[in-house]
């Protein structure tokens, strides 16, 4: 790490122009990569960013970088930037994106956590909330507001009273035996783990008011790294942790 140079004209490192995804490498594969290029690709084409490696040298990177690590299992994270630009928000007639991999050590065991609503929201229509881009402020934010509040992780708001998603993962309610998370329309964010348990069925899409939390059985967060975690305490509420509360879900994503 200590040769790696950033451009301090790099549009990611001042403007936020750019994209990221963080895989799970579990020391046999990297986890769902075929989501996570999926995911970065529909973005890099939304953004008109040029990604100079394919998807085939994008998987021997990171399984190079995985094996000379040692690490597992192991967060990679794959950050591309558009390059290095003039100052200003107009996007160069040329620019050559700039890719970056890394990695750190994840735990295997993600205890049940505290989770609060918090008075930040997302809006649905914003490449922020659509694409995993590098301006993260609100989130930053927002957890911050939660762990003022003795929670472990914050529910930004949605349109109408609803939520969207944590800072960092999705959200998942279980009521009258049915899983529900909120839908994009509403600024979820597409996680990977979320559209597996949708196109699997064992979730639905639909809006999720901030009333419908003092009512349901269960709660949940989804991501590529924790998987589905359990919500033991919800904006100050005790719920049900049972592993078997969760056992369809994670059976979903074997």
């Amino acid at each position: 790490m200590a040769d790696v140079r950033i451009d301090p004209a790099d549009r990611g490192f001042t403007l936020g122009d750019g994209l990221f995804e963080t895989l799970l490498w579990t020391g046999q594969e990297i986890r769902f990569f075929e989501d996570h290029m999926a995911r970065l690709g529909h973005g890099a084409s939304a953004l008109g960013l040029d990604i100079p490696f394919n998807i085939a040298e994008i998987e021997q990177g990171l399984l190079a970088l995985a094996a000379a690590s040692g690490q597992r299992p192991a967060a990679l994270r794959l950050t591309v930037t558009r390059g290095v630009g003039p100052r200003g928000l107009k996007v160069p007639d040329k620019s050559l994106s700039n890719v970056l991999a890394t990695i750190a050590t994840v735990s295997t065991e993600f205890p049940a956590v505290a989770v609060h609503v918090v008075d930040i929201y997302r809006s649905s229509g914003a490449p922020s909330a659509r694409f995993k881009t590098l301006s993260y402020v609100d989130n930053i934010i927002a957890l911050n507001a939660a762990q003022a509040l003795g929670a472990d992780d914050g529910l930004m708001r949605g349109p109408d009273e609803s939520i969207a998603c944590a800072t960092s993962a999705n959200i998942l309610i279980q009521q009258d035996g049915i899983w529900r998370t909120p839908p994009l329309e509403d600024g979820a964010l597409p996680g990977i783990v979320r559209g597996r348990l949708v196109r699997a069925g064992v979730v639905i899409e639909s809006r999720i008011h901030v009333a419908a939390l003092e009512t349901c059985q269960a709660a949940c967060l989804t991501n590529a790294l924790v998987g589905v975690r359990p919500i033991h305490t919800l904006n100050k509420r005790g719920l049900e942790s049972e592993p078997t509360l969760y056992a369809a879900l994670r059976a979903a994503l074997k």
